[in-house]
């Protein structure tokens, strides 16, 4: 004889079987933040797992059948329902009609799940299934409808460069040892420089590294001075100059000549515009000479 008991062990052990991937928990944040700033990323897979849930509800429904049959399924159900309203809370305006539709899912879902606790051999009415399968297919309409708002992009690889690593952890680049003497704008401005470089904004990018690139010039001019930048002039050329003077690496005064001959002064002048091409070479020139420059500030620090 089929109890009530009998039902909830096989509900169990049919999730159980179909693994913790089966169960939105598994697979943690439907949008994670990426680096420091408001940009996320979407979990496409999840997204997935929510239509098979949905899915799986929709064609087990079979007319005359008895609600336990259907326990199983209504309790993922319930599950990944729950969790897509959690999760898209701040996305209201952009999924307004899809989180209503999506209210009324789990309404008829939680009616059918406590109508077969304790009734296991009922039959599903007719009203049961059709409020189902008819708010089931208004949350996948409205959801085809606006998910497009939910701006999803894919960002292509640039070079040799991972797109995460650029958006995320850029400093990472350059050893932990240097990292102390690196200021605090130039790591900054290093950061946006390797954020539009994943995002294809060249221009953008040729302008953060060279002035993330030019804090450190001063903090080292300074360094090799012994006091702050008097002078009222103020570009590369003269930095190089001093860098020539005080007898700095030539590994970096040449590096700073060759960036300087890339016409560095006209990154920042609304006219210039910087190609996709250019730009991963300005931002490897920077880098290189970042790092030796902060090689150089560690030494000279006591």
């Amino acid at each position: 004889m089929v109890t009530g008991q009998t039902i909830l062990e096989g509900t169990e052990a049919k999730i159980q079987a179909s693994g913790d991937r089966k169960l939105p928990a598994y697979w943690g944040r439907w949008f994670a933040p990426l680096g420091d700033g408001d940009m996320k990323e979407t979990n496409l897979n999840i997204f997935y797992h929510l239509g098979e849930s949905l899915n799986d509800l929709g064609s087990h429904l079979q007319t005359g059948m008895e609600l336990g049959q259907l326990y199983s399924y209504l309790i993922l159900a319930e599950n990944w329902v729950l969790a897509f309203l959690k999760e898209t809370e701040e996305l209201l305006p952009m999924l307004k009609e899809t989180r209503i539709s999506a209210q009324t899912l789990l309404g008829n879902i939680q009616a059918v799940k406590g109508a077969t606790f304790g009734h296991w051999m009922r039959k599903i009415t007719p009203a049961q299934m059709n409020d189902l399968l008819q708010s089931k297919e208004q949350l996948e309409n409205n959801f085809e409808h606006e998910n497009r708002n939910l701006s999803v992009f894919t960002v292509t690889r640039k070079g040799i460069y991972d797109t995460r690593a650029l958006i995320e952890t850029p400093e990472q680049k350059f050893p932990e040892q240097i990292l102390p003497f690196l200021p605090q704008q130039m790591l900054e401005d290093f950061k946006q420089a390797a954020r539009c470089l994943a995002f294809g904004i060249p221009t953008a990018c040729a302008f953060h590294v060279c002035r993330g690139t030019e804090a450190l010039i001063i903090q080292y001019c300074e360094r090799l001075l012994g006091h702050p930048w008097a002078e009222k002039r103020k570009d590369w050329s003269r930095y190089i100059e001093v860098l020539i003077e005080k007898e700095a690496p030539e590994q970096i005064t040449s590096r700073l000549r060759e960036i300087a001959k890339m016409d560095r002064n006209a990154y920042v002048h609304p006219d210039k515009t910087v190609s996709l091409d250019e730009a991963p070479l300005l931002f490897d020139l920077c880098a290189a000479v970042i790092f030796y420059m902060g090689q150089e500030l560690g030494r000279l620090t006591p």
